[in-house]
């Protein structure tokens, strides 16, 4: 029987300690943004629509409230991935039109390594910590260089205001 592959796993949040940027939006149409959301992915996190994952979608027809979770997800090697999530709160009146939607944007940095045995393993980490880890700092920068042109981009449609 064939030995089970094994994974050494790495995962960092990409803002830490920060983790995530949240931002608001008060006034006409909150629900026009969430449907521009997946097109502000795309060109955010710089991904293919094959990227992008919509979780969650909740939307109350008697009161207006919504909630969604958009993912986008980024690769940058084998071993790398980046994982952008926004979520989406809001409501919107049904007869003005006016409402609020708060959105939250973070990103995990994932690594793995698979390996089948102790020997294998202990050369991954020498690996990692001789050249890989450099290569997975600058994929760090990249990926919170995404998610600030994720938050650019939202800000730019409507005014939205990031909350402190």
């Amino acid at each position: 029987m064939a030995e089970k592959i094994k994974e050494i796993t790495i995962k960092d949040y990409v803002l830490s300690p920060v983790e995530k940027i949240k931002i608001s939006y008060k006034g006409p149409r909150p629900l026009a943004i969430l449907k521009q959301s997946e097109m502000i992915m795309k060109i955010g996190a710089d991904v293919a629509s094959s990227g992008l994952f919509t979780t969650l979608l909740k939307f109350d027809a008697i009161d207006g409230d919504f909630y969604t979770k958009i993912h986008a997800i980024r690769g940058y090697d084998n071993f790398t991935k980046a994982y952008f999530h926004t979520d989406y709160d809001g409501h919107q009146n049904l007869e003005t039109s006016e409402g609020s939607i708060n959105i939250e944007i973070y990103a995990i940095l994932e690594t793995k390594f698979p390996y089948a045995n102790s020997f294998q393993k202990t050369l991954w980490w020498a690996y990692y910590k001789t050249f890989y880890k450099t290569y997975r700092n600058r994929c760090r920068i990249a990926s919170e260089k995404y998610i600030y042109k994720l938050r650019d981009t939202f800000k730019n449609i409507s005014g939205m205001e990031e909350l402190k």
